[in-house]
């Protein structure tokens, strides 16, 4: 039995994407086509992006029904409630040129009755959540602000204050203190994502002031991509979330998040539900992410995700779902050896070339490679490269 095999996998063209001569979904993928944007690389078993394997041509489900015990092993059907061939998670890359969707994604609880009432829109019925690890500098929002942050930018536009409900403004005010930070946000949240114009009558004050923050470059930045959208205003409540190169955030269920640009290795459980609320042409539901949405105010910092070990050959990103997690690896001309895991892998070279090894198998890799490693064997990684091995927690 091959118990490494390399993957064809499945690239999303979106709008918000980067054209081939910048994107790494389309360098990874050997696509130079100058008419597509190139935003995702789905490796996983999704049905909207499927892998497949190249030695066979078989989807890479149905070459794990064929001996299900040995490929799939016991672990992910406890996690993914089934033994129809899934994996739990979905690994990808992302290659943000534009800004897109403000959004949350639900619990697994709420992601069955979101599916269950309107299926068209939320088509799984599997919780979504996803953290992303930076490949170059990646930009975004991520979570509510602190507290005094939001007071701070919500006084300086004030242009919005006619518009807001009367103890709202005198909480921004400060003529009332706040006495529960998460309700007045969620409060002062929902009266912003619902009002009329709010973006034009920021644009205004921006255009005619001498004196702009850092939010307010912002806003006008993203503002010509999405002109006039009711989502910018977030710009001033969430955190702008800057991670360097090797950085992780984690976004939870309920946690509101946007990504504005960079490449990133992006890794969830295997889900593609998403309740939007802004800066995207697809489907908005304002009304489902407010009832849901988590407003706890936080810094930006503590969005990220630090990895539980920075040796310097592997680190590990783990966050607090079993669904999924992530190692990096290095090598610099030498043998990495990684212990088994009770989970399939699948593992993306991001750089240099090498090979990945167990006592019956072995697959050279090269940049934009990707390989499917059954579950229980002990893997070698020899060569001089960087490579992220996504799998399920036991």
């Amino acid at each position: 039995m091959s118990q490494v095999v390399k993957l064809c996998c499945s690239v999303q063209n979106y709008a918000w994407g980067k054209p081939a001569s910048k994107s790494l979904v389309a360098e990874f993928t050997n696509n130079s086509d100058k008419t597509e944007r190139f935003a995702e690389l789905w490796m996983g078993t999704h049905p909207r992006g499927h892998s497949v394997v190249k030695q066979t041509n078989q989807e890479l489900k149905n070459w794990i029904l064929e001996d299900i015990s040995s490929r799939l092993g016991s672990l992910c059907p406890t996690i993914s409630g089934n033994k129809n061939g899934d994996l739990p998670f979905l690994l990808k890359i992302l290659s943000v040129d534009k800004a897109l969707s403000l959004q949350v994604h639900p619990t697994k609880e709420h992601a069955a009755v979101l599916h269950s009432r309107d299926p068209q829109h939320y088509p799984d019925p599997n919780h979504k959540p996803e953290m992303a690890i930076a490949l170059t500098v990646f930009e975004g929002l991520c979570g509510f602000r602190p507290i005094d942050e939001i007071l701070k930018n919500m006084k300086c536009h004030s242009e919005l204050h006619p518009y807001l409900s009367k103890d709202v403004v005198e909480v921004i005010n400060k003529a009332t203190p706040v006495s529960d930070e998460t309700a007045f946000v969620k409060k002062l949240f929902t009266e912003l994502i619902t009002m009329k114009n709010s973006a034009g009558l920021i644009n205004e004050k921006i255009k005619t002031s001498s004196d702009r923050s850092q939010s307010d470059e912002l806003f006008q930045r993203i503002h010509t991509q999405h002109p006039g959208d009711g989502g910018l205003v977030c710009i001033y409540l969430l955190n702008h979330v800057v991670l360097q190169p090797g950085e992780c955030m984690f976004l939870g269920a309920n946690k509101v998040h946007a990504y504005f640009s960079g490449d990133c290795v992006e890794c969830m459980a295997c889900s593609d539900n998403v309740v939007r609320a802004g800066l995207t042409p697809k489907f908005i539901d304002v009304d489902t992410l407010v009832d849901m949405v988590d407003c706890t105010p936080g810094s930006a910092a503590s969005q990220k995700l630090p990895p539980t070990n920075s040796g310097d050959e592997v680190r590990s990103y783990v966050p607090p779902v079993r669904d999924f997690a992530v190692d990096r690896v290095t090598c610099d001309r030498k043998t990495v050896t990684l212990p088994s895991k009770s989970s399939p892998q699948i593992m993306l070279c991001t750089e240099g070339c090498g090979s990945v090894a167990t006592d019956e198998s072995a697959e050279g890799v090269v940049r934009g490679d990707v390989v499917f490693v059954v579950p229980g064997v002990v893997v070698r990684v020899s060569g001089s490269l960087t490579l992220f091995s996504a799998y399920s927690q036991g």
